[in-house]
């Protein structure tokens, strides 16, 4: 092949155009423009828009409730509100994960206690979870990441065994699918996010969906009031208070969930175009040294995916040639090619500072957790090998050719760049 553009060379290829997303249709703006004539830009209980929306992931799911509201964030507020933990609760959540998976578990007046994740797959790893078992454990949290699936059939089995309760984060992985059921439909409650670079989008909002009647409840009260709390919160134990509920405002706005209707109603035909660029992809991948596509575990049974497609590095293919290297090179060609940058939550303040706390807690409180910042191995290894390309909705097979040949291009020199680097003439 030619001479590698980061040496001097001709990129291969010319830069794509960036993902179009989010879609937003004529359809859309017709829905949007009808609310904004009627006048219909808030709603007191669930009805319009939102009860439509709320009735779109009961129906697909088979859930027995669902309950529309402003964020992903607040929906997974509203399932630790919902497990009604107490002072000094424990929830295990993975280490490596968005912060709104964790952090509502301090607002609740819990504890998060966070647990190593699968070396190849970023994901929550169901073997190191009894490590962190305490009489205190009282849940767990599970993050579906990237839009691929979480092993559930074995989490909810350890979390039965040991009475936990299981929360979904289903922030990532809209319309994905494992052992044969939806993601959001194996533990006790689930929450969806439906900010912008989500499968299914309102700009701004979120879903939570469970069977379970008291869950949903406080969940109801905790973001809810006057109509909706009088609406839906009827049982004895919380009936007299639906009105007035907990004080928050968790609504979401009807022109988000005339948005996130819409995009629901067109979400398998985003995955299906999705599935097949990335199935392309990861076909072409597997025939190239030291790139490897996304783990895809065997109970996975589609995967929804979110806004990067992740393939792993494999540097002992390449003789070990720096990742940091190699992505430069392949960049050069043209090829959008990344890494991540979010750190995991135990090298973040809120997990390491013994002076810091957002909770009702006090520094040196034995039910706070403080990390070094090296405990999780399996967070390390993931990290090191993750690379990252954009994700495109509409099927694109030249693309996907195009990025596999500008790999290849690179691969094919990485004895010249491997000796480039050793003589100091590349940064690491």
């Amino acid at each position: 092949m030619t001479r590698l553009a980061l040496l001097g060379g001709e990129p291969l290829l010319t830069p794509a155009e960036r993902p179009k997303w989010p879609n937003i249709t004529e359809e859309d703006i017709g829905a949007v423009t009808a609310l904004l004539r009627r006048g219909e830009i808030t709603y007191n209980g669930s009805e319009g828009e939102v009860q439509a929306l709320e009735n779109g992931y009961r129906e697909r799911l088979g859930a027995a409730h669902a309950l529309a509201v402003n964020s992903g964030t607040s929906a997974l507020h509203s399932a630790f509100f919902g497990l009604d933990l107490r002072p000094g609760d424990e929830v295990i959540a993975p280490a490596y994960t968005f912060l709104a998976t964790a952090m509502p578990v301090f607002t609740c007046n819990g504890v998060p206690v966070l647990a190593d994740v699968d070396p190849d797959t970023g994901i929550l790893d169901p073997d190191g979870l009894a490590a962190h078992l305490t009489p205190r454990t009282k849940a767990v949290v599970v993050t579906h990441l990237m839009g691929f699936p979480a092993d559930m059939e074995r989490i909810t089995a350890f979390a039965r065994e040991h009475g936990l309760a299981v929360v979904e984060d289903c922030s990532q992985a809209h319309g994905a699918e494992c052992s044969g059921r939806p993601v959001g439909r194996h533990g006790d409650v689930a929450a969806f996010s439906l900010q912008a670079k989500k499968q299914v989008t309102a700009g701004e909002g979120g879903v939570l969906v469970t069977d379970d009647r008291r869950i949903y409840e406080r969940a109801v009260m905790l973001g809810h009031c006057i109509d909706r709390g009088e609406e839906d919160v009827t049982s004895d134990e919380y009936g007299a208070y639906g009105r007035t509920g907990f004080g928050l405002n968790y609504r979401i706005h009807p022109v988000g969930a005339a948005l996130a209707r819409g995009a629901l109603a067109r979400l398998d035909t985003v995955l299906t175009g999705r599935e097949r660029n990335y199935g392309r992809l990861g076909a072409l991948l597997d025939d190239i040294p030291g790139i490897t596509p996304p783990v895809r575990q065997r109970h996975v049974d589609r995967v929804a995916h979110y806004v990067s497609y992740q393939p792993l590095y494999v540097a002992e293919e390449l003789g070990g040639l720096p990742v940091d290297v190699f992505t430069a090179a392949v960049r050069a060609e043209g090829v959008p090619l990344t890494r991540p940058t979010s750190p995991p939550l135990h090298r973040e303040a809120a997990f390491r500072s013994p002076s810091w706390h957002p909770g009702t807690y006090h520094p040196g409180d034995n039910t706070y957790r403080v990390y070094r910042g090296d405990e999780f191995p399996g967070v390390d290894a993931y990290i090191a090998r993750a690379l990252r390309l954009p994700t495109y909705s509409d099927e694109r097979p030249d693309l996907m050719d195009a990025w596999a040949e500008g790999i290849r291009k690179v691969v094919t020199h990485a004895e010249e760049l491997r000796d480039r680097h050793a003589a100091g003439a590349l940064a690491a």
